[in-house]
């Protein structure tokens, strides 16, 4: 079947899985990015900032710059946007391993893995983490470009990959871990280590990061749990088991997991099958090379313990898939066959663990309360005064059933997926107006003489 048929198909297959989160709204971070480069010029992206840890002015204000520009406050655009390089990703793949000498069909599998994969539901979901799919999309294009020895595009590219994602510099000990199969020599890798030094310079010297709370690194018996968990998330294990599994207590986690057992048969399976087939296949050197590969495609979290996420295996889960892919490319029997079955594995898997994800993760619900609250405030004034401030109550229980959203007294929900006050004053294009969020139990006074705005969404 030509690669024109069979690449539209794996695009369908993976905007299946993931078309409900093309319609998500705004929320949280969003809205902090939207406020900042709202009143910014394109030239003020590229600064470094000291009140956030990332520096991505490609994936993050220019994306959302771009955005704004061109769709306003419709976040399916942005979508589409941070789709179309799901796409992108999905195509470099397939020739990323073609390059690495891995035949067509099986490429195809580890290209229809990724494009399938459970770990992209966050940032497919969430346009504040759409670095994790545009940063690899410029990783891939310039792994690709070195090894067919386009070295000044493949240098452009590594720029825009570290402009994008901190994970480019995963890239050159990537490189350097793959040299047998091609010739590199120290004057081509040379101006790629000068970039990351310099970069490297930049974030840790220059504009040094600020690495507190989560963000500290800690060399402590979590790093291998953490390890464990990444490499359980690329066979499509859903993240939730993580928060529910311990190791220090393995009956009671058995028991825990019980009620999720239908959704873990098939990720199992598949692992399994791959476990099988690495042992009965591979050399050591192909299993170590693979599994160093996932390891450095982690690398950049894996020392941070209290800031894990199953997105960040988007470079590293390739290093789990050449191991595969090079355990069918010594299969002498029923190879498509294999592929095919494994196909199937993996999408039922990834449809399991999709779907579950979807009905038990934060993000449909924050992106709910944002999106019916910001309905709620643009259907009662078009154009408050400056500042004005908007009061917001909790939603009675009708409203919140027919939003498909729930509010948990304890939590401030409501101020966090707004982000406190960057909603509203993207939404007016107002930085004098104010937020102040209340619940039942927690009273607030307000300025005499202000001019409020009362939220209180109900069904009439």
């Amino acid at each position: 079947m030509s690669l024109w048929l069979i690449f539209p198909l794996i695009f369908a297959v993976s905007l299946f899985l993931y078309f409900p989160s093309l319609n998500y709204f705004f929320f949280q971070d969003d809205w902090f990015v939207l406020n900042w480069v709202q009143n910014s010029d394109w030239l003020s992206l590229l600064n470094f900032r000291e009140d956030i840890i990332y520096w991505r002015p490609i994936s993050m204000p220019i994306f959302f710059k771009l955005g704004q520009t061109v769709f306003g406050i419709n976040p399916t655009g942005y979508h589409l946007v941070a789709f179309f390089f799901h796409l992108l990703n999905i195509v470099l793949v397939y020739y990323l391993f073609c390059t690495l000498k891995i035949s067509k069909h099986i490429s195809l599998l580890m290209s229809f893995l990724y494009a399938t994969a459970a770990f992209h539901f966050v940032p497919i979901s969430w346009l504040s983490t759409s670095s994790y799919i545009i940063g690899p999309t410029f990783i891939f294009a310039s792994l690709i470009l070195f090894f067919k020895n386009r070295l000044i595009l493949s240098i452009f590219g590594l720029t825009l990959a570290l402009a994008s994602s901190e994970f480019a510099l995963t890239l050159i000990p990537i490189i350097l871990l793959l040299k047998n199969k091609f010739q590199i020599t120290p004057k081509n890798l040379t101006p790629f280590a000068a970039i990351a030094i310099f970069y490297l310079a930049l974030r840790f010297l220059i504009f040094p990061l600020p690495s507190r709370g989560e963000y500290q690194v800690q060399l402590n018996p979590k790093v291998i749990t953490n390890l464990f968990w990444y490499a359980a998330w690329t066979f499509n294990i859903p993240e939730k088991v993580s928060t529910i599994f311990f190791f220090s207590n393995l009956k009671g986690s058995v028991q825990a997991v019980l009620p999720f057992v239908s959704v873990l048969i098939t990720p199992l399976i598949f692992l399994f099958s791959f476990l099988i087939l690495a042992a009965k296949k591979l050399d050591l050197a192909s299993l170590t090379k693979g599994f160093i590969w996932f390891v450095v495609g982690i690398f950049p979290v894996l020392f941070l313990p209290s800031h894990t996420y199953s997105m960040y295996v988007v470079v590293g889960s390739l290093g789990i898939f050449y191991i595969l892919a090079r355990a069918l490319d010594r299969l002498k029997k029923y190879q498509l066959q294999i592929i095919s079955v494994l196909a199937i594995i993996w999408f039922v898997s990834s449809f399991l663990t999709i779907s579950f994800t979807r009905s038990n993760h934060w993000i449909p619900n924050q992106q709910a309360i944002s999106r019916a609250y910001i309905k709620e405030i643009q259907k009662q004034t078009q154009k408050p005064p400056s500042n004005t401030i908007f009061l917001f109550k909790p939603a009675d229980i009708r409203f919140s059933r027919e939003n498909k959203f729930v509010l948990v007294e304890t939590e401030d929900n409501v101020k966090q997926s707004l982000n406190d006050q960057d909603a509203v004053q993207v939404i007016y294009k107002d930085t004098s107006l104010k937020s102040i969020y209340t619940t039942h139990q927690k009273p607030v006074s307000l300025p005499s003489g202000a001019n409020v705005i009362e939220i209180s969404p109900s069904v009439n």
